[in-house]
C-alpha cells in the first residue's frame, strides 16, 4: 500500500496540469489569455500561471504536442514572464521614488 499522495502526484494535481496545458493551447493565438481569465480559471496571477506552464514545458509535459505548438507556448511564457518582471521592476522603482523624499 502506498503512503499519502502529494498534490502534484494525486489525480487533481495531474488534472490541474492538463487544465493548464489545455488553456495554453486554446489561448496561444492570443498571447496566452488575459490576466483576468487566468485568475478566474486557476486562481493564480498570470505570473504564477506562466511560471507553472513554463515548468511543465521544460519538464516535457507537452512532448505529445507538435514542436511548433511547444515552441509557441514556450515563447509566450518567456514574453509574459519578461513583461511581468518589467512591471514589477517599474512598480518597485516608483515606490522607492515615492518613499525617497
Amino acid at each position: 500500500m502506498k503512503g499519502p499522495v502529494g498534490p502534484s502526484e494525486g489525480s487533481r494535481g495531474v488534472d490541474r496540469e492538463t487544465d493548464i496545458i489545455d488553456f495554453a493551447r486554446r489561448w496561444r493565438h492570443w498571447g496566452g489569455g488575459s490576466e483576468s481569465d487566468i485568475f478566474v480559471e486557476f486562481g493564480l496571477t498570470s505570473r504564477e500561471y506562466f511560471e507553472r506552464l513554463e515548468a511543465l514545458v521544460n519538464r516535457g509535459a507537452l512532448a505529445n504536442q507538435p514542436v511548433e505548438i511547444r515552441q509557441e507556448i514556450r515563447d509566450i511564457c518567456r514574453a509574459r514572464l519578461a513583461s511581468a518582471h518589467r512591471r514589477t521592476t517599474m512598480i518597485d522603482g516608483a515606490c522607492a521614488r515615492d518613499h525617497a523624499g
